[in-house]
């Protein structure tokens, strides 16, 4: 790997953080929204650190430190905001240093000096980013993305200046706190292992050196066993839906994330997913294309091992939000995270290989400003409740939770004619629908302008 100059580095490094503050300058006015009130606004046990400490031991114990020391700071928006910023900038610029060892041992021959820097760069910008750091509660993804991404950094740069010290006990350690954070970091070992794998080790080499991730992991399995708060976290996944069930449910969740979110560019908070009856034509072509890349990514592993990472990347990083255990939430934007620099990589590659360049990096700049122009925009729909379930409901206008949430927002903001007219949505949609009954009531008898036009 061709070492940077200290000006390379510098201007790099500057150029990262400026693409980041000018795509998110905006998400520092934003309020606390939808999930943060229960997790931090209302939620007595991170409110200082004495309050955190007496609520361990629990599940995600460094999320919770994180919430606590922000809100000893300052128990505003804007502080927890700031913290969210940092973090992603601090996770683009990792990205950056992680890449530059991805390319050296995947894609050696087909890529210009400043290739690990597009990828950062794709990553900082792209919308899909969004929900992991202006979304407060978001943070539970790149709060462990920083960490797990520091982790793999410490174990690829230990390995490349043959210091096992690095490798060997400060990236353990730095996993350990990824799953302090967020039990979804649990897809380190096996990254690596695929890294090197890819990268033309055998199975036996793969797996060298990653003793101490193994035991970290152990021990967080057996850690999960004994804590209550994690029985009652699977106990309520498994009642969810059936494995027959999950299956169908994550054919529609990963058509909508490939499609919709990570190429398709659009955001929602809460996309309209339904479960479908069957395998229908949507199952079946989504299981069709998830068996084509599998297929394309094992048989890509010597003539185009950065494009079969990447495949195998993007799937390991899904895993543990969107396979075998049930989530009430079919998709989640925020979920992509960490998939995104994998992505991005075979991208990168694909615009920038031998005769492409100068056309490439034309083509990479055009999609970063558009990638950017977007974020900004989905950012400033996090300004205020009110225009977070306003953007959500035009995004899915058939879902009764959404116009739920708008309501509430309205009633919030004052506007009782266009909260009720909201809740008749809901109930249009789904006469049942238990929230926006009692909310009707709560309201009482009163003028209303009406369903809106679109509901």
């Amino acid at each position: 790997m061709t070492p940077l100059s200290p000006r390379a580095r510098v201007f790099g490094a500057l150029t990262l953080l400026a693409a980041v503050a000018l795509a998110y300058f905006n998400a520092l006015a934003g309020p606390f929204q939808f999930d943060d009130y229960h997790v931090i606004v209302d939620e007595p046990r991170v409110h200082g650190l004495a309050a955190w400490w007496q609520s361990m031991p629990g599940i995600r114990p460094l999320l919770k430190l994180s919430y606590a020391l922000n809100w000893a700071v300052a128990p505003d928006a804007a502080a927890f905001h700031a913290f969210n910023l940092l973090v992603h900038a601090a996770n683009v610029l990792l990205a950056w240093a992680v890449a530059r060892h991805w390319l050296a041992r995947l894609a050696p021959e087909r890529t210009a000096a400043s290739a690990a820097w597009w990828v950062a760069l794709l990553f900082a910008l792209h919308p899909a980013a969004t929900e992991a750091v202006t979304y407060i509660s978001g943070r539970s993804v790149s709060l462990m993305a920083m960490f797990w991404l520091a982790s793999m950094l410490a174990f690829l740069e230990g390995e490349r200046r043959a210091l096992p010290w690095l490798s060997r006990a400060v990236s353990p350690l730095l996993f350990a706190l990824a799953l302090g954070v967020r039990e979804t970091a649990l897809t380190l070992p096996l990254a690596l292992a695929l890294l090197a794998w890819f990268g033309g080790a055998g199975p036996r080499d793969s797996l060298r050196g990653l003793g101490g991730h193994a035991l970290v992991l152990a021990l967080a399995a057996a850690a999960a066993l004994l804590l209550p708060g994690y029985e009652r976290f699977f106990a309520h996944s498994a009642g969810t839906r059936d494995p027959g069930a999950q299956v169908l449910a994550q054919t529609v969740a990963h058509a909508h994330l490939f499609v919709h979110t990570l190429f398709g560019l659009r955001t929602n908070l809460d996309p309209d997913l339904r479960l479908p009856a069957g395998f229908d034509a949507v199952a079946l072509g989504t299981v069709a294309a998830m068996t084509a890349a599998a297929l394309l990514a094992l048989m890509s592993r010597r003539r185009w091992p950065w494009l079969g990472f990447a495949i195998a990347w993007y799937a390991l990083q899904l895993a543990p939000t969107n396979s075998l255990l049930p989530r009430f939430d079919l998709a989640n934007d925020r979920h992509l995270y960490l998939a995104l620099p994998g992505v991005a990589m075979a991208v990168v590659v694909a615009l920038l290989g031998r005769g492409w360049r100068p056309a490439g990096q034309a083509a990479l700049l055009a999609l970063a400003c558009w990638m950017g122009l977007l974020s900004h925009r989905r950012n400033d729909d996090w300004r205020s409740e009110l225009a977070l379930w306003q953007a959500t409901v035009r995004d899915s206008p058939a879902k009764p939770r959404a116009w739920v949430n708008l309501g509430w927002a309205l009633q919030q903001a004052g506007d009782e004619a266009g909260a009720r007219a909201a809740y008749a949505c809901a109930l249009k949609l789904e006469p049942g629908h238990a929230q926006a009954r009692v909310n009707l009531a709560v309201l009482g008898p009163g003028p209303g302008s009406g369903p809106p036009p679109d509901c």
